[in-house]
């Protein structure tokens, strides 16, 4: 007979409730004998547990299953965990905006060196209008100062 209900499966496997464990990030998941025998429960993936239902264990993060105790006077199976590190689960969708926001940048990369490239032609250009005006005020000074000699000479 049952002492205790169904809290969640975990991986499929009925678990009657997890617990808080001593020391932080540590928790005990409790399994009656006769709902889960010791090969579902050791089967187990706590790397990346898939959690039906209401439970203690936090999701999106993975265990290590410490040990696996049985206790002959409730029938059932107690697993010490310790939290080993929080997965993401699927990223595809971040990646794809992460490959969007990639290609924005090159982008805008592109545009910046075309200005860029445009900024120093037009520099270039404006020295040479520059210089081709100097050499076109001194020539006309040269032709107003000759014209005052050959006037001024006549």
């Amino acid at each position: 007979m049952s002492m205790y209900g169904i809290e969640a499966h975990i991986c499929g496997v009925p678990c009657a409730m997890v617990l808080r464990g001593s020391a932080n990030g540590c928790y005990e998941a409790v399994f009656e004998r006769e709902r889960a025998n010791l090969e579902e429960i050791e089967a187990i993936n706590w790397a990346q547990p898939i959690i039906e239902g209401s439970c203690l264990l936090p999701v999106g993060y993975g265990f290590t299953a410490q040990d696996i105790s049985y206790s002959s006077n409730t029938r059932s199976y107690t697993v010490s965990l310790k939290v080993a590190e929080q997965f993401l689960g699927d990223v595809a969708g971040f990646q794809a905006q992460v490959d969007e926001l990639t290609a924005d940048v090159a982008s805008q990369v592109a545009t910046i060196q075309e200005q860029e490239q445009t900024i120093q032609a037009q520099a270039e250009t404006i020295q040479a209008l520059e210089a081709a005006g100097t050499a076109a005020q001194v020539e006309e000074k040269l032709e107003a100062a000759y014209q005052e000699g050959v006037e001024s000479n006549g």
